[in-house]
């Protein structure tokens, strides 16, 4: 009866690469190797004399007059001038308040969900941009794009079409959002705002798709939404006052994003 080690040694696999360590023991480096196994004797040699860990010696003294704004420890956006910033009870006053109104949409979506009032198909189309464009800012183009940018031909037809401002995003709108739309629709208003700048109608627009955007977070939600943190960082930290109207829905977002939505790097410094 064969003995358990004989029966290990039966099951494991050749080895690969098998050197032979007979031939040649006095090989010379300094001559190319002739065979295969001279090869991967000389490669074992010369693994002997190096160290297991190696650490880049790098000058960084030239670099350190060239740096401008350090933003790695910010999650990639600028960090806020001083004052610029909300304390912490103001922060998680409104994460819990977020929470409240998340839970109240839900409610009132499963109620107009019994009735028949989700009206789906009056809204566009979820990949259909320049209808969610019309619908949020009664125009082809968001405030701020130049008219050079958009086709003669596509200005005369708006210019030919009654004048709105776009709407709000209204209770029968939101409830009528499936998740693609919501995550469609809230990369549109991201793209937008970084094209055009920051209204508090797109404010409106962010908080109601904020408050629609379902945990947890796929890897494309979660990518959008960290590009509005950044976004609003980076215009909070052009603000030439912290009295700018601009500041407050600018710092909730970012504390929604890095609280409530667990992105914890995007926090300000102190939370």
């Amino acid at each position: 009866m064969e003995s358990e080690d004989s029966l290990v040694e039966d099951d494991l696999q050749p080895q690969a690469f098998a050197i032979n360590n007979e031939d040649n023991d006095d090989f010379d480096l300094n001559i190319p190797p002739t065979s295969g196994n001279e090869y991967l004797r000389r490669v074992r040699e010369e693994a002997k004399d190096c160290p297991q860990i190696v650490v880049a010696d790098i000058d960084t003294s030239p670099f350190l007059q060239r740096q401008t704004v350090k933003i790695r420890e910010y999650g990639g956006r600028f960090p806020a001038p001083k004052g610029y910033t909300p304390d912490l009870q103001w922060q998680k006053l409104q994460t819990a308040h977020f929470a409240e109104l998340r839970q109240k949409l839900q409610r009132q979506k499963v109620l107009m969900a019994k009735k028949g009032l989700l009206k789906r198909d009056k809204l566009p189309q979820c990949n259909d941009v320049e209808g969610w464009c019309r619908l949020c800012f009664g125009r082809l183009q968001p405030p701020g794009v130049s008219q050079k940018e958009v086709k003669a031909e596509v200005i005369m037809e708006e210019e030919a079409k009654p004048k709105h401002e776009g709407v709000l995003p209204l209770m029968s709108i939101v409830a009528a959002l499936d998740q693609p739309s919501v995550i469609k629709v809230l990369e549109y208003h991201i793209n937008w705002f970084e094209a055009t700048g920051f209204s508090d109608k797109q404010g409106m627009w962010f908080y109601a798709l904020l408050l629609s955007l379902q945990k947890p977070l796929s890897p494309e939600a979660c990518a959008l939404i960290r590009s509005l943190a950044r976004s609003c960082g980076n215009l909070r930290a052009t603000l030439e006052s912290p009295e700018d109207p601009r500041l407050v829905p600018l710092n909730l977002f970012i504390c929604l994003v890095a609280l409530y939505f667990d992105q914890s790097d995007l926090a300000d410094p102190g939370t």
